[in-house]
């Protein structure tokens, strides 16, 4: 078989992939139910969003708890679909999740997170510019872990303010280091970082080119030409 037999093969696969997945959209009562919900369309940014979504393809920018949110609703529909269908883990089209984050919120990295990791459906992180502060954490969670060859990371615990008295700032002080011991949990959890280097990277930004990120752990390989 030559090169052009196989490429035409393959676009045709593809082409036959997209209908049945829309087939089942159609079909599905899950599909209707959102689309009952869903308001007017505001311009061409809303229209890239719910193609976006339709194709499995979720954006990781600065991260605010409206944002996450929609990602978890979205996670949430596309593993609800893919149970409805019937369809096997090994078999389910991944969630890509693109990345290109300069970090934000805490808490809403958190829901990011947990919407990772409790997916059946496997969600791609793929690192597209910059995976910074949450959007790191939120990167390493990925089932499988991409990044483009110029892609960089950096990794840090972030900041908090404090407000109130004293009893309320030493009770969010204690509170906060909880969810440091999270982020630490996290790292050695998902990284080859052991708890020396943790240490030793604690007080201050920890900077990454892609290949130094495969190399610790925190990404599994580069994306290939054409692949995406």
């Amino acid at each position: 078989m030559n090169l052009d037999t196989t490429q035409l093969q393959a676009t045709n696969n593809k082409e036959l992939k997209m209908k049945k997945v829309m087939t089942k959209m159609k079909n599905s009562e899950l599909i209707e139910k959102y689309l009952k919900q869903e308001e007017n369309f505001h311009g061409f940014d809303d229209i890239v969003n719910i193609s976006s979504a339709l194709s499995r393809e979720l954006y990781i920018g600065e991260i605010a708890s409206d944002m996450a949110d929609a990602i978890n609703m979205l996670i949430r529909f596309w593993n609800r679909l893919d149970d409805e269908e019937g369809i096997p883990v090994e078999e389910r089209e991944p969630i890509r999740m693109y990345i290109d984050s300069p970090g934000g919120e805490l808490v809403a990295s958190f829901t990011i997170i947990n919407s990772i990791e409790l997916s059946k459906t496997p969600i791609w992180t793929i690192n597209i510019g910059g995976a910074y502060s949450g959007g790191f954490f939120i990167f390493i969670a990925g089932h499988q872990r991409l990044a483009y060859p110029l892609s960089s990371f950096m990794y840090h615990e972030g900041s908090t303010l404090a407000y109130g008295d004293a009893h309320k700032f030493r009770n969010q002080a204690d509170f906060y280091k909880k969810q440091m011991d999270q982020l630490k949990a996290h790292t050695l959890k998902y990284t080859k970082l052991t708890k020396e280097d943790y240490e030793k990277i604690l007080k201050d930004d920890y900077w990454l080119t892609a290949e130094e990120a495969i190399e610790v752990g925190a990404a599994d390989r580069l994306v290939e030409k054409g692949e995406l």
